[in-house]
């Protein structure tokens, strides 16, 4: 109990207490020097659906893109920001027909979600060739700094890849870093050295 508040003030005070006003720096950023992000952009094709979009940065990487999330401000600050479209909605119930999309990305999102299978599901129902998966290797010294209480499904890599086998014929998994403000020196040796993001590519 004790480590946990521990945990959660030193990620606390790392993230700052406006959790938007954090990631609407990212607008400004060239998200392509941030190794999580120029990997994404190298495996992703065609037109793209980002799953739990948040307030939208990563359109900068897409010109085909559609973004969604259940949370309405963050969508508020999407539209104002970007210019590109956006649903509210929940990753559960997805108000598109089947196969429409190219590549599905959750990029920071699978742990805030409690039903995994489920949203894995219509990933699969909508995707005509790929979902992309980017999350914190939570087995790294990078849980220290990213603890939340909404993180409700910190899968391992190996749990992960186990689901994703139901749903797709094949997965692969790749290591780098993804810490958006530090700066692309610090990153690209985290990435090679201490990785601290997870991607996993599942094929159709």
């Amino acid at each position: 109990m004790y480590a946990t508040r521990a945990l959660s003030s030193i990620a606390g005070l790392i993230r700052g207490r406006d959790y938007y006003k954090k990631y609407e720096r990212m607008y400004s950023r060239n998200l392509k020097k941030i190794p999580s992000f120029k990997l994404i952009l190298k495996l992703t094709k065609g037109q793209v659906l980002d799953v739990g979009c948040g307030i939208g940065y990563l359109s900068k990487l897409f010109q085909d893109y559609v973004g969604i999330d259940i949370n309405k401000k963050a969508i508020n600050i999407a539209k104002k920001n970007t210019g590109r479209a956006y649903v509210i909605c929940s990753a559960y119930h997805l108000p598109f027909r089947a196969k429409i999309f190219d590549t599905c990305i959750l990029y920071d999102f699978i742990e805030h979600i409690r039903d995994v299978e489920k949203t894995l599901s219509e990933m699969k129902r909508i995707s005509r060739s790929k979902v992309i998966i980017s999350c914190i290797n939570f087995r790294s010294y990078y849980e220290l700094v990213t603890y939340d209480e909404t993180h409700v499904s910190c899968l391992t890599s190996d749990e992960l890849s186990t689901l994703l086998r139901k749903y797709f014929r094949k997965i692969r998994m790749f290591k780098t870093s993804g810490i958006f403000l530090a700066p692309e020196s610090v990153n690209i040796i985290l990435s090679k050295y201490f990785p601290n993001q997870i991607v996993l590519e599942a094929s159709q």
